[in-house]
């Protein structure tokens, strides 16, 4: 899924405004988003993998959400953003690595 992609089902999810502003608000915040969430997943896969992850998506499509009604995540991450991230992190843990878990520079 592109970025822009991305933007426009959440938008027509979130019922908001497709105009310029919100848009590109949208598509700040996702990007915030998934830096935090490949950060804490694992920074050595390739991000067209998490693109084409649906849980993945979903969380991105949840914390994407939070900041925008929230920015400062005072009350850090949902319960639901934490679900699947744990899910996220058991699944991609060994990828991007070789077999003893050591992470490969690309």
């Amino acid at each position: 899924m592109t970025d822009d992609d991305f933007t426009t089902r959440l938008l027509v999810e979130l019922n908001l405004d497709d105009v310029d502003e919100t848009r590109a608000t949208i598509n700040s915040l996702m990007k915030q988003a998934r830096a935090v969430l490949v950060s804490a997943i694992n920074s050595n896969v390739d991000l067209k993998v998490y693109m084409n992850d649906n849980l993945f998506l979903g969380a991105l499509d949840a914390l994407t959400t939070q900041l925008f009604y929230d920015r400062t995540l005072e009350n850090n991450f949902s319960l639901g953003v934490q679900m699947m991230l744990v899910q996220l992190q058991a699944k991609y843990l060994n990828e991007g690595g070789d077999s003893n878990g050591n992470a490969q520079n690309s």
